[in-house]
C-alpha cells in the first residue's frame, strides 16, 4: 500500500519555479539535492502537501526527457513500504518496469514504473516504516 503521493515537476530552470510556488502557495522548503551548489532537485512543502521539482532538461533514469514538449512533464512520486513486491505487482496489472529498483546517490532505493496509460512513476522504499 502506498505511503506517501506527490508530484514531481520538471524545469528547465528551479530557481523560478521555486520562487512562484514559494511566493503564490507558501512553500517552504523541506530538502534539496545536492545540499551545496546549485540544485537539481528540491521538495517544498505546501500546506499538508509536498511539490517537487527537479531539473528535466536532460534524459532521466528510464532514457527519456521529461519535458510538456515530450507531453511528459510531471512524474508521480510514490513511497511505499515493499519496493519489490510493488515492481513484481506492475506487469500483471498492465504496467511496466521501466528501470529495475536501484540505489541512488541520495541514499534512497528507487525504480520506475509506467502504469498502463503511460504514466511515469518513481517508486521509492520506504525506510520510514
Amino acid at each position: 500500500m502506498a505511503k506517501d503521493l506527490f508530484p514531481i515537476i520538471n524545469v528547465a530552470a528551479i530557481e523560478p519555479v521555486r520562487a512562484f510556488y514559494e511566493r503564490v502557495f507558501g512553500g517552504t522548503l523541506a530538502y534539496r539535492f545536492p545540499p551545496e551548489g546549485d540544485p537539481v532537485y528540491l521538495t517544498l512543502r505546501i500546506g499538508t502537501g509536498q511539490l517537487a521539482i527537479g531539473v528535466g532538461t536532460g534524459p532521466a533514469m528510464y532514457g527519456q526527457v521529461p519535458l510538456p514538449a515530450t507531453g511528459h512533464a510531471v512524474d508521480i512520486c510514490l513511497y511505499v513500504g515493499d519496493l519489490d513486491a510493488a515492481r513484481a505487482a506492475a506487469p500483471e496489472a498492465g504496467g511496466q518496469v521501466v528501470v529495475p529498483a536501484q540505489d541512488t546517490p541520495w541514499g534512497e532505493r528507487v525504480a520506475y514504473l509506467r502504469d498502463p496509460q503511460g504514466t511515469m512513476l518513481l517508486v521509492i522504499q520506504d525506510t520510514d516504516g
